[in-house]
């Protein structure tokens, strides 16, 4: 009697810890215990969950360190019509998903050591071919939404403004095959930062779809602001530096 009391206490004690678990927002509910099963329905959780909440969960190690979390969690993100509510640091908490979704961080920190190396010497059009070569595909939508608030850029982060931008490009280019012809793509890219190109001429130029021609164009006039405030893309160089004018 005494032995199943205790099998029923220990049950009640799991069950309780579990439900704790997982009405708690705030915690990081990938569990190496109970993970397995919620991943399941990672689409379905994170649905339920306010654009804040999804961007305080960023940062945990379940999401950091989960492919398949990280995209799934842009993925939502990107169907959200408050991004641009989002505070400053959250902004820039999605930028950064972005970027780490789009490229391993080993890759980029080899990136960043090879532009630092070249310093104001760094070709633009080999930065965007190293991030192809390197690039995984995932939705932009919502770093798009936030690089489209131009006005707001200047209290983001520059580097993680900088970084979106340039990923955002990388995978437009790939997913429109523009990687073919990707001289004219950065040419274009170089004439709307400096001026000798509005983002509508290049954009009408490089005859793509819809949904690409937004987010590219996102790209291009976040660009020009960044630019305008001397953001940093990697330290020690803007883009103002790394485009030459």
């Amino acid at each position: 009697m005494k032995k199943t009391y205790l099998i029923i206490s220990a049950l009640l004690v799991m069950c309780t810890l579990a439900s704790c678990a997982f009405f708690d927002s705030t915690c990081d509910f990938f569990t190496n215990s109970w993970g397995t099963n919620l991943k399941r329905d990672l689409s379905d959780n994170f649905s339920k969950m306010k654009s804040d909440q999804l961007a305080a969960l960023i940062n945990t190690p379940s999401v950091m360190n989960d492919k398949e979390a990280s995209k799934k969690l842009l993925d939502e993100l990107g169907k959200r019509d408050d991004i641009t509510s989002l505070s400053a640091e959250d902004k820039n908490t999605v930028l950064n998903l972005m970027v780490n979704s789009s490229i391993s961080a080993e890759s980029l920190s080899s990136i960043i050591n090879e532009v630092s190396n070249a310093g104001s010497g760094s070709d633009p059009k080999q930065l965007i071919d190293n991030i192809l070569s390197n690039v995984d595909s995932c939705d932009v939508g919502a770093a798009v939404e936030i690089l489209n608030d131009v006005d707001n850029l200047e209290n983001l982060s520059g580097s993680s403004a900088s970084l979106a931008m340039v990923c955002v490009v990388a995978q437009v280019a790939k997913s429109s095959e523009l990687t073919k012809n990707l001289n004219k793509v950065m040419d274009d890219v170089d004439k709307v930062i400096n001026g000798g190109m509005t983002t509508d001429q290049a954009l009408d130029d490089l005859k793509i779809k819809a949904e690409d021609r937004d987010a590219l164009e996102a790209a291009f006039n976040a660009a020009v602001k960044l630019k305008e405030l001397d953001a940093e893309i990697f330290p020690g160089m803007t883009i103002g530096s790394l485009f030459g004018n």
